[in-house]
């Protein structure tokens, strides 16, 4: 990477959520073996100061010019003219990052308005069109206005998933094979102490956004259904926090449930708990904050939807139960708090597979192979 000038395209200046962690995590990486890495972005968020610290520069899109980078890493949609604009600008310079299902699903969150039921379908003009549009009025303006166009736009270029989940939608609507590369994200290892078998009530974290589709609101229904000792910690800020936070009070948990907010640094929460739930009702294209737990030697318990399964073996380094089954959840929470020893072979296998899938090694060689396919092409 020694010598590469690289631009990473987003909207937030800040962590907002898993696309910037993920944006600055990388860039740390390459810019460690030797690459300069920009961002260009429009909105400030959460962190701003640190989050501009991860770059070499942070520009505006006006101040972007196609001389000064080799390669530009578009990290969130544009509208369709400016997406035709880096186009032009960069050629097949620029790589499209599929972080999430905006491309194909004009609603964004690829489940039906009502029942919240998982789509599975191809990107169609007409029903797809009809499904947002029956959704809540309220939502209408986030709507994008060609989401057809986008999507004949961004088949022309080079794509990159974390996921085999998400290459699978993405030929699915209609990308060639060949032009999809799968780079797998990289994950932080930290020293671990030795592992002791866990005391007292069961320590569950929740990291992620406080909003309908991570699934916080089916959380307290499990936390609701445990006949044990427990705690939980739900790392996170959103929408819908002060939604949950009456639920936990009318339901009576307030008093075991901490809502922490948002937490720059999330290391000491993933060091005390005893294990990670990862319960998204939406398919994750990845699931970055659950493979953390991973590598924190946690054992996770997840809904078993979108790639949630690229990082957790069912019985392995945790437990995958059927989407929305609260009751299964809490069911394997019990299992974890009633056998100590399964939680520490759980946690070691995590972090093995982590350590294994998600190395700094394999994220950069991935990377590379971006600059070797733009000489061939």
């Amino acid at each position: 990477m020694n010598g590469r000038k690289i631009l990473f395209l987003g909207e937030y200046t800040g962590f907002a959520g898993g696309i910037e962690r993920y944006a600055f995590r990388t860039a740390g990486l390459l810019r460690a073996r030797g690459a300069r890495v920009f961002w260009c972005g429009r909105t400030p968020s959460r962190d701003e100061a640190l989050f501009r610290r991860g770059f070499d520069g942070v520009l505006a899109p006006e101040q972007v010019t196609e001389d000064l980078f080799d390669l530009a890493a578009l990290h969130k949609l544009p509208s369709p003219e400016n997406l035709r604009c880096w186009r032009r600008l960069f050629g097949e310079r620029l790589v499209f990052w599929a972080h999430d299902h905006d491309l194909y699903c004009p609603r964004r969150h690829y489940y039906t308005p009502f029942g919240r039921n998982n789509c599975h379908r191809a990107f169609s003009p007409f029903r797809c069109a009809l499904c947002a549009r029956i959704s809540s009025p309220r939502n209408w303006r986030f709507l994008r206005p060609d989401p057809a166009a986008l999507l004949r736009e961004l088949r022309e270029h080079r794509a990159v998933v974390l996921s085999d989940f998400m290459r699978n939608n993405l030929l699915l609507n209609g990308f060639s094979p060949e032009r999809v590369l799968r780079i797998p994200p990289v994950l932080d290892f930290p020293e671990l102490p030795a592992a002791q078998a866990p005391e007292g009530p069961l320590k569950i974290l929740f990291l992620g956004q406080l909003i309908r589709g991570k699934g916080a609101d089916l959380l307290l229904e499990a936390l609701r259904q445990l006949k044990i000792p427990w705690r939980a910690k739900l790392a996170g800020d959103g929408a819908d926090r002060p939604l949950l936070e009456a639920r936990a009070k009318a339901a009576g948990l307030s008093a075991r449930i901490e809502f922490t907010g948002w937490l720059t640094d999330p290391a000491g929460s993933l060091q005390a708990c005893d294990t990670v739930v990862f319960p998204s009702r939406w398919q994750e294209p990845f699931g970055l904050s659950g493979a953390e737990g991973a590598a924190w030697a946690k054992p996770v318990v997840a809904f078993d939807a979108g790639g949630v399964r690229e990082w957790l073996t069912d019985g392995v380094n945790g437990f995958l139960v059927p989407e929305r089954d609260t009751a299964a959840m809490a069911a394997k929470l019990e299992t974890l708090y009633r056998d100590p020893a399964l939680k520490l072979r759980m946690g070691a296998a995590g972090r093995q597979l982590a350590e294994e899938r998600f190395s700094p090694e394999r994220f950069l060689n991935g990377f590379q192979k971006l600059f070797e396919q733009e000489l061939l092409s």
